[in-house]
């Protein structure tokens, strides 16, 4: 794939493949603070994988930040659960294609968490967790919002006009605690409440671009 990214996945099960290494780590959404979470989770290879990837891929200018690695382990999990979701709605998973901190092209060495493309539908995709009140968490999604517009836009202005381009903005919140060892049920079922929409907005613009094929036209002026 010569469309440059940290990570590249051709389907959703090439997807699922590479993330399994958080099952075997029984990785979870900690409440911790992602600096400490740093000093736990550093000396995991994969952990020093995904850097040396992103480094040796030359993403940004910008050196990276140790704090980052580790949220790459979180939205990697939720991506998990929404592309299950997907699965279970039976979408065509081989006709996904994921990339994972993608630099936009004349756009300031900014980033785009995740680009989902499908036929003629680009998704940009992009993560924040909030972990304190409800006004900090609206300040965290319009933060996010303006973020996510703005790389819909730059990428909207060097595709072709027939190629759909939309955002999306995910604010998730910490399931775990693990100083106490236990799991907020709240959270989980707030962030699943949240992967469920994300998986029906990704199901919608898949569902838009069959309606859109040749062949499903003709299907529907069959009058016989």
């Amino acid at each position: 794939m010569k469309v440059k990214s940290m990570y590249y996945f051709s389907g959703i099960n090439n997807f699922n493949t590479f993330s399994e290494f958080l099952d075997r780590l029984s990785w979870k959404i900690e409440r911790q603070l992602l600096k400490d979470r740093v000093i736990i989770y550093r000396t995991l290879p994969i952990y020093q994988e995904l850097k040396e990837r992103f480094n040796k891929k030359m993403i940004t200018i910008w050196p990276l930040k140790e704090e980052e690695v580790v949220t790459w382990f979180d939205t990697l999990l939720l991506m998990r659960r929404t592309f299950f979701e997907l699965f279970k709605s039976g979408v065509k998973s081989d006709k996904v294609h994921i990339f994972m901190e993608y630099p936009l092209v004349y756009g300031n060495h900014m980033r785009a968490d995740y680009l989902i493309v499908y036929e003629r539908t680009i998704i940009v995709l992009e993560f924040g967790m909030f972990n304190q009140d409800e006004r900090r968490s609206e300040e965290r999604y319009t933060k996010k919002l303006q973020e996510s517009i703005s790389h819909r836009q730059i990428i909207a202005n060097m595709v072709d006009i027939s190629i759909e381009v939309v955002n999306y903005v995910l604010i998730y919140r910490p399931e775990y605690d693990l100083v106490t060892n236990t799991i907020n049920k709240v959270n989980v079922m707030y962030n699943n409440e949240e992967i469920i929409l994300l998986s029906r907005f990704i199901q919608s613009k898949m569902n838009l671009q069959e309606n859109l094929l040749a062949l499903h036209q003709l299907e529907k002026i069959n009058i016989y």
